[in-house]
């Protein structure tokens, strides 16, 4: 969950991302996106240190597979594995009235990015969306959202 909400990946990126695709030391992930596009995707630190926590109780010599998500099996998580964990604990931690859902953590990530001042076009690379039409749709912001960043950019009231 702290990935989904650190990279704003589509849960079949999450599912794809492979051990050598960490770039650990300078805080990146390859994603292999839609349509064959690969993409680095940053994470900060404290997700870093999540992941290294993870990756050593996982173990690396334990599965057939180099996928990084791993089930109790052994085996790489699916997509539908994914969203039913994300369900089981939306309701466990009593969430009602939203959807949790690995598309809710890509919309919750887009929309947060914006709010603490990502560039709209670092966002949409990190997104992985070819236009910026895309990240539009995700980036819905409410009224009061507008208002609060309007006072911050507004030109007259800084004249005076």
């Amino acid at each position: 969950m702290l990935f989904l909400m650190e990279t704003g990946v589509r849960v079949r990126e999450l599912c794809d991302i492979r051990l050598n695709d960490i770039d650990w030391k300078d805080g990146l992930v390859k994603i292999r996106g839609k349509n064959g596009q690969e993409r680095h995707v940053p994470i900060q630190e404290t997700v870093k240190r999540e992941m290294k926590k993870y990756v050593t109780i996982r173990g690396q010599e334990r599965s057939n597979y180099d996928h990084l998500w791993l089930n109790q099996d052994n085996e790489p998580l699916s997509s539908r594995q994914v969203q039913q964990n994300l369900n089981y604990y939306g309701k466990k931690a009593g969430i009602k009235n939203v959807r949790v859902s690995p598309h809710t953590f890509r919309h919750t990530f887009a929309k947060m990015a914006v709010q603490n001042g990502a560039n709209i076009f670092s966002l949409q690379k990190v997104l992985g969306h070819s236009t910026l039409e895309m990240v539009r749709r995700y980036v819905n912001m409410f009224d009061t959202d507008v208002a609060k960043d309007h006072q911050k950019f507004g030109p007259v009231q800084r004249l005076f």
